[in-house]
């Protein structure tokens, strides 16, 4: 030890004590039954009411200590103090977390009421011990009948698509309350969110979900940086398809309660599931890549996405061998499982390169559904080393250090951080599943964690329960209801008044396959590519510009072309009407993002139609039908978008992204999304999203509808400048 180093143990305010029993070591932290250890830095319990660490100055001390009156919560009993002061800190956070209005916050630094984080928190645990503050805070993300999509990219809805997370939502409060008043009333909310949605948000030619990645609306810190919005908008993200395929079972659930027909809701579900194993499965990986992207051809993206490989597994949407293959597949790194892996280059962490707590609760859920103990106790490491060194359920961390600090934005008591860390009381050490038919109890307890955990005090529906578990494992060996032994672990639906349930696991492991953590990295930048002059070369030269110790690799409309690694591919006349794209691979073999898509066309092949009296000004009164037409040359299908300019709102946030339905000779094409494009900025025109139409030669009438569905989220406002269509004949 240096004199540095023993000066700054001297100044240590944390008593020096041997540790209790070991729970989880890796090379950079450990956690026993009282400690977090992590070098320098050291959080002890010293009740289940106080915690002190010394983090972030190894030379001084902070301390925690209950302060908020938290008994009307279920009470958690164990030997291990950290994990019970864990969770009584949990608690009094999610008190704090309760607004005035009766509604919960998003954490710390944000007061309002959020339609993803509320609804994710409501999954993890909300639902189960404030259902009333949780329906509260749904009902505030409500407008017109309808889900509010929070601001995020180009104006919000539908660039942005995971509102339906309120579905998820809803229904564990139904479960978990058997509120049929809820039922009615939330089904109807649902039902007219999915009405729009149906119209609006999806692929023609996939059957998929459009819209940003769920959670990820920081669209430089997950996307390539020359996506426009209206790139975003035709983009199909794993996560947010999800979510999706999730809310349409729950719809259909919910109308099979209620008397109301739900084939059509199952039939969506099912579309959306085969899409997504069709499009997204990267089986040379082993998980789900995290979207697809592009113009008009569509590439996927092979980084993992956390969040969306946990929700496939929980939902059921990933097949079950390819679950058990995505838990040893997808990249782990040493202080929890990154948001997106690899990372993207010269970004700040935030989504990039970070761990977000409620995203590794989710994984855990995901890793104990497959009784996966390795990752589970590994989980659970990473979500209770940062709350008792941060003394808070933070908002995220730096991925490569586990450290708070370094992160773009960050807030403490982060509500679906708070939920995540009840969660793995309530849903893996107790194992509690909130179904139809009642709740389920599946604990998956560490051997490390083994011994008694009891919960008094947790109400469900319409009864007061106190459950005891002891052991270890994955399997219940015995569980009784007041002494009687149970035929399944299922308490039914209808139970109500006081009841106790013992449980007592096999005390056996699962063998598991050794958890794979990665290291950091960092994929190379795009490249930047151009055409050469046909001038000079006489042929087509796509050009890349060179940076050392990278390889290319081309693509003519998302096939691999054999350029042999060059930076320069030749492309022949017989290769016209193509999109054509490169990424970089560095000598590690990971991948850049694809380049912007440069079309090589014949230009007979392109017309250009102006709007019929300069730029046409589409807002919610005026032109509202605007109808263009063109002769069409030749038959064949072509891809059919808008130039405009949209200045009601900055590139990333807001929610004033303008919407129109397309026709084509009287009949519905699709939605023309015409996104935020900067403030007040009506001169910067782009083009909006294309819809691929089979138009035979001779004249056609397009027409530009403002319908009920194309209402956006600001409902005031949903404004656009049209100066012309653009047709592109395809190949």
């Amino acid at each position: 030890m240096t004199i540095r180093m023993a000066r700054a143990a001297a100044l240590l305010l944390i008593p020096v004590m041997l540790p209790a029993q070991e729970i989880y070591k890796s090379a950079q932290f450990a956690i026993s039954a009282d400690r977090v250890t992590q070098g320098q830095f050291i959080a002890r319990a010293i009740s289940s009411d106080e915690i002190e660490s010394n983090y972030p100055d190894a030379a001084t001390s902070r301390r925690w200590k209950l302060s908020t009156d938290v008994s009307s919560y279920p009470q958690l009993r164990s030997p291990n103090v950290l994990v019970r002061a864990l969770y009584n800190l949990s608690l009094e956070e999610l008190k704090k977390d309760i607004r005035p209005d009766g509604a919960f916050m998003a954490g710390a630094k944000w007061d309002g009421v959020w339609t993803r984080d509320i609804s994710y928190s409501i999954l993890l645990s909300l639902a189960a011990i404030e259902p009333e503050i949780a329906k509260a805070s749904l009902l505030r993300k409500v407008t017109r009948g309808r889900i509010i999509q929070d601001t995020g990219t180009g104006g919000s809805w539908p660039c942005s698509t995971d509102r339906m997370t309120w579905a998820l939502a809803a229904w564990e409060i139904y479960l978990s309350t058997g509120d049929r008043g809820w039922l009615a009333q939330s089904f109807q909310i649902i039902r007219a969110s999915a009405a729009d949605d149906a119209h609006v948000v999806f692929s023609r030619e996939t059957g998929m979900v459009l819209g940003e990645s769920s959670f990820l609306d920081w669209r430089e810190q997950t996307y390539p940086r020359w996506m426009q919005p209206a790139d975003i908008y035709s983009s199909q993200a794993l996560g947010t398809n999800a979510v999706h395929y999730r809310t349409y079972q729950i719809l259909a659930a919910m109308a099979r309660l209620l008397g109301k027909p739900s084939e059509e809701y199952t039939r969506t579900a099912e579309q959306i599931r085969a899409a997504v194993n069709k499009n997204l499965w990267l089986e040379d990986r082993g998980y789900y890549g995290q979207y697809l992207y592009g113009r008009i051809t569509m590439s996927v993206s092979p980084r993992s996405e956390a969040l969306g490989e946990a929700l496939t597994i929980l939902f059921d949407l990933a097949p079950p061998e390819r679950q058990t293959r995505m838990l040893s597949s997808v990249p782990v790194m040493a202080f929890g499982i990154p948001c997106i892996y690899p990372q993207i280059p010269e970004i700040p962490p935030y989504h990039n390169n970070a761990i977000w707590p409620f995203v590794q609760a989710y994984w855990n859920l995901a890793a104990a559904k497959q009784n996966d103990m390795p990752a589970v106790l590994q989980g659970l490491a990473s979500i209770w080393r940062a709350a008792a060194l941060f003394l808070t359920n933070q908002e995220n961390m730096v991925a490569g250090t586990g450290d708070a600090k370094g992160t773009a934005i960050n807030s403490e008591r982060q509500l679906w951080s708070v939920a995540g860390n009840l969660a793995m009381i309530y849903r893996v050490l107790l194992g509690m599943d909130f179904t139809e038919a009642g709740l389920r109890f599946h604990p998956v307890i560490p051997k490390a964690l083994g011994g008694a955990w009891d919960l008094d005090n947790f109400r469900y529906r319409g009864a007061q329960l106190s459950i005891h578990v002891e052991g270890f494992g994955t399997k219940i060996a015995t569980i009784a209801l007041d002494g009687h032994p149970l035929p399944n672990p299922v308490l039914p639906s209808s139970i109500a008044g006081a009841h106790e349930i013992r449980i007592r696991m096999d005390n056996r492991e699962k063998t598991a396959a050794p958890l794979k953590l990665v290291d950091a990295a960092v994929s190379p930048d795009t490249p930047e590519t151009w055409w050469g002059s046909l001038e000079v070369t006489g042929f087509h030269n796509l050009y890349t510009k060179p940076v050392d110790h990278m390889r290319y690799m081309a693509f003519q409309d998302g096939h691999a072309l054999d350029n042999k690694g060059a930076n320069a591919v030749n492309i022949s006349e017989n290769q016209l009407d193509s999109e054509f794209q490169v990424l970089a691979l560095d000598s590690e073999g990971l991948r850049s993002f694809l380049n912007e898509p440069l079309r090589l066309f014949d230009s007979s092949h392109e017309m250009i139609v102006a709007a019929p009296s300069g730029p046409i000004d589409l807002t919610r009164t005026t032109n509202a039908k605007v109808t263009m037409q063109a002769d069409i040359p030749a038959a064949g299908a072509y891809a059919i978008d808008l130039h405009y300019a949209n200045g009601s709102g900055p590139i990333n946030t807001d929610n004033k992204c303008a919407i129109r339905t397309l026709s084509v000779d009287g009949k519905e094409v699709g939605a023309i999304v015409l996104p935020q494009r900067g403030k007040d900025d009506w001169k910067d025109f782009g083009y909006t999203n294309h819809q691929t139409v089979q138009l035979t030669a001779g004249p056609h009438t397009f027409t530009l509808n403002f319908d009920p569905w194309d209402e956006n989220m600001n409902g005031e406002v949903n404004r656009a400048l049209v100066d012309q269509m653009r047709l592109t004949r395809l190949r």
